[in-house]
């Protein structure tokens, strides 16, 4: 019986932006998608997928869904296929996610059962999907180099994300704080957080990710806005906190220009910052309806308890997770 697990990510700054070469930093949360291999002689693989589908699958069926995601792929990049219709079932992805595990591992074999858990909450910008990858990529294969984990994990998330970033799969496979600027991945000590940091789950965006990132694209590839978002990012590599609240604020406003901040998320951020706190979408948002996923806010003297949020909304304090995705036996 083999278990793993991977952590969840905030994005302190740099979302949209890596996409155009500024810097991400984001930190990994001690939330957690784990999974249990119970591993048996049998010719398929089966489990119960987090929103509740039952899958079963060969190795080969594996390899041939692979196949073809890869090619819907291929569809989206030549233009010929919107991103969204990569994907046509959730459980693709952690499917996909497996051939590519098993394919690292060279396995010639795959039977048993999976069990999923999960702390994160799904489409809220703290990455579950990655998680999801990094911890299936450690079931199948414990011993792939971290550099190789990575990018395992960030070729399958782009099938729903499409143009995306390294953020979520450095952030859920090394833990810690991570700073990203294209392909160039460090693992940086980042600035100190104080007990004043929570997380707001606003509900799951109407748009996915993948949507938002190609919209920004056509909005903004040519803007001189990306100047002021790596500016930013700069400033919160070693702010104190104060300092980084501030740069949160600024961030928050980029990102309100970017017009992926649903105007009930932004009449939140404002209620947070006349309570002298600093807040700010944490993930790539959404370009219609009233949810953004996940708010990053810093409140000194108050909690979100005092906010009378939305019955719908979900909170916590943010903590940091140092390690990354791991496997072990039991």
């Amino acid at each position: 019986m083999r278990v793993a697990q991977a952590p969840g990510k905030i994005i302190f700054s740099g979302e949209h932006a890596v996409v155009y070469g500024v810097p991400a930093l984001a930190t990994a949360v001690d939330l957690h998608v784990r999974m249990l291999w119970l591993e048996m002689p049998d010719s398929s693989l089966n489990w119960t997928h987090l929103q509740h589908s039952a899958c079963r699958y060969s190795l080969e069926q594996l390899r041939r869904l692979s196949a073809q995601l890869d090619q819907r792929y291929a569809d989206f990049s030549a233009g010929r296929l919107p991103i969204q219709q990569v994907l046509t079932h959730p459980h693709q992805l952690l499917a996909y996610s497996l051939a590519r595990a098993a394919e690292a591992a060279d396995l010639t074999r795959l039977g048993g059962s999976l069990r999923i858990h999960s702390d994160l909450p799904l489409g809220a910008g703290m990455g579950s999907s990655a998680a999801l990858i990094a911890a299936a990529s450690c079931l199948l294969a414990p011993k792939l180099p971290l550099s190789e984990r990575i990018e395992l994990v960030y070729q399958c998330e782009r099938l729903q994300h499409g143009r995306g970033s390294y953020t979520d799969a450095a952030s859920v496979c090394q833990g810690g704080w991570s700073r990203v600027c294209g392909q160039a991945i460090q693992s940086v000590q980042g600035p100190l957080l104080d007990a004043h940091w929570y997380w707001i789950f606003t509900g799951v965006p109407e748009a996915t990710t993948g949507e938002c990132v190609e919209q920004v694209r056509l909005t903004h590839a040519h803007s001189e806005i990306w100047q002021a978002f790596q500016q930013v990012a700069e400033d919160l590599a070693c702010a104190q906190p104060q300092a980084l609240a501030e740069g949160v604020r600024q961030n928050q406003r980029l990102l309100e220009a970017l017009q992926v901040v649903p105007e009930a998320v932004r009449v939140w951020v404002r209620k947070i910052e006349a309570l002298g706190g600093a807040a700010k979408i944490s993930g790539a948002g959404s370009i219609r309806g009233d949810a953004a996923g996940l708010l990053l806010a810093w409140m000194p003297e108050h909690t979100p308890a005092d906010l009378n949020l939305p019955s719908e909304y979900r909170w916590g304090v943010l903590q940091q997770e140092t390690q990354g995705a791991q496997a072990f036996n039991l």
